[in-house]
Order: C-alpha cells, then structure tokens, then sequence
C-alpha cells in the first residue's frame, strides 16, 4: 500500500483509483464500523447515540449535494450532479422515520467535518467536486450499506441502510468516466483533495465512536 500512497510520478486514472481504494481499505479498519458486527448497537443507548450521529452526517449530506448542484453551471458534469442529487434527496427524511425521532447529535468536530465538505463544493472544480462526493463519501457510505445487512433489520433501521447497501455501489462508479482523458495534473490535484477528503471522514468516524463510547459528550 505504501507504494500507491507514495507514488509521485505521473498520475493516472489507475494509480488514482488505486490510491483511493488503499484510503478506503484503512478507512474500514476504523473502530466504529465494528459496531455493527461486535454488539456495541445491541445497548439501546449507544444505538440512538450512533444513529443520533448518522443523521446530523445525513443533514451535512443533503447540504454538500444541494451545494454542488447550486455551484456546478457545466453541463458535462450537471446533469451526472442532477441524477445524483434526485437519487440522495430525502434520505435523511428516511433515517428519521427508520428512528422514529427527528433529533440529531451537535458536536463541534462532526459540524466542523460536515462544514468543510460543504464548502468544498463551491470552491474546488467540478472534477474534485465529483471525486470528493463519489470516490470518498459514496465509498464509505457503501462500505457501511455492506456491514449493515444483518445488524439493523434486527433494530428496525433498515430501510435508510439498505438505501445505501443498494445504490452507493453505482454512485461510486459513475466516477470513473468523467476521470478518462483529463492531464496527469489534474488528476494529481484530484488525487490530492481526495486525501484531504478521507482525512476528514476518518476524523469523523473516530469522532463518532468516542462519541458512542462515552468518551465525549455532545449536545442534543
């Protein structure tokens, strides 16, 4: 892995997507996604403090996808944004009835974190733009799709899991075209926002599980 990390040769399509599945593959090693397989989510209480944290992310992401679409004025990469954003709408709406409540988590991290991708989305290019959203944050929600399977029907949360389980797959996917054909130094500044943009993912994932474990008290 430590060979993709620290290529600094000319970039490609292959060695940036290499690159972003060895940030995915130590992104899975993070604590909180063992809770859905070691029995964390089986305490009532840490359950709504995880599910509390999912949906101030699910608030962030319906900001991040509205503010790409409002910033994005070419047509080769709006209507890619347009699909997208039809898909995603309302899944927060989904994870609240899932709940059962609408209330959230305030943390000053996961609002920081929530914070910044926004605010990628009206400052980076179109192309980071779609990587960020479709090689980071769909990878890790697809990823969380995949461990959710047996662990949330039992909780009756599974529609907004199974949501991601099915179509963040596809969403990852549909990144891929519009990365053929653009100049190593394109892709080098892809490649480098993408690793800012796992960094912060992992810092919210790290923050969540403190959050769950008691080791941090938020705000509700």
């Amino acid at each position: 892995m430590n060979q993709v990390l620290d290529n600094q040769g000319g970039e490609s399509v292959a060695t940036l997507l290499a690159y972003n599945t060895a940030m995915l593959e130590e992104h899975k090693k993070l604590r909180c996604f063992e809770f859905f397989t070691d029995g964390t989510l089986d305490d009532p209480a840490k359950r709504e403090v995880f599910l509390a944290c999912l949906q101030a992310l699910a608030r962030h992401f319906q900001t991040i996808i509205f503010t790409r679409q409002a910033h994005c004025a070419d047509d080769r990469f709006g209507s890619l944004f347009m699909r997208h954003l039809r898909e995603e709408i309302g899944h927060d709406e989904v994870l609240r009835q899932d709940r059962g409540r609408s209330d959230d988590i305030w943390d000053p991290v996961i609002e920081a974190v929530g914070a910044w991708f926004a605010s990628r989305m009206s400052m980076l290019d179109n192309l980071e733009k779609m990587a960020v959203v479709h090689l980071v944050l769909e990878s890790s929600g697809a990823h969380m799709g995949m461990l959710s399977k047996r662990t949330m029907p039992r909780y009756g949360s599974a529609k907004y899991f199974q949501l991601h389980d099915e179509v963040d797959d596809s969403h990852v996917a549909v990144a891929i075209e519009p990365l053929q054909n653009q100049s190593p130094e394109s892709l080098a500044r892809v490649r480098l926002v993408v690793g800012q943009a796992w960094q912060m993912m992992n810092t919210w994932c790290d923050r969540v599980t403190s959050i769950v474990l008691g080791q941090v008290q938020p705000l509700r």
